[in-house]
């Protein structure tokens, strides 16, 4: 069975869970700190990739490490993951249960690439422009990359929107080269 198919199976699952229990928000933000904390610290990368370590202390790893912090259905699901020896598809379990989240939620994701850092009074407009351009809730990612010189970079789902300063000299320079 391939990566995908395996990571789908068990967010799909714990989604089933979730939504059966009624608890979407407790499980989100379960989740959300799982995959924060896998992602940021190494220790318990080395942790999940481990051949060599038993799963009882894998267990008892996670178990004091978020068993207090984390519902028993989360702390459930993380037994169930570990003993069926899955840990190393926990970043992507995560992942794909945060997107079905944002799925059932009508959240997209967009990604704004600007020079400089926005403010709040420019990134909400931003933000109110992008929900009724797309008719729902955004989740809105910002990336700080000088390179573009200035303007910005939107990306929602699969549509980009480029209008930087350095898309539009390379095309003016692209147009006097060619003429």
């Amino acid at each position: 069975m391939n990566q995908s198919k395996i990571t789908v199976r068990y967010a799909k699952a714990l989604f089933g869970l979730v939504k059966e229990d009624n608890s979407l928000d407790i499980q989100k933000k379960d989740i959300e700190l799982l995959s924060q904390c896998i992602q940021e610290i190494p220790e318990l990368q080395d942790v999940i990739q481990s051949p060599v370590m038993k799963t009882s202390e894998k267990i008892r790893l996670f178990d004091l490490s978020f068993g207090d912090s984390f519902s028993p259905l989360t702390v459930t699901f993380l037994h169930l993951v570990l003993e069926s020896r899955r840990e190393e598809y926990l970043p992507g379990i995560c992942r794909y249960f945060l997107d079905l989240i944002k799925s059932e939620q009508g959240i997209r994701d967009a990604e704004l690439v600007t020079a400089s850092p926005l403010d709040e009074k420019l990134r909400q407009s931003i933000i109110r422009l992008i929900t009724r351009k797309f008719d729902s809730k955004v989740d809105l990612h910002e990336k700080v990359d000088g390179s573009i010189i200035g303007g910005f970079i939107l990306r929602v789902g699969d549509q980009q929107i480029d209008a930087s300063i350095s898309s539009k000299l390379e095309k003016i320079k692209n147009e006097l080269i060619n003429s």
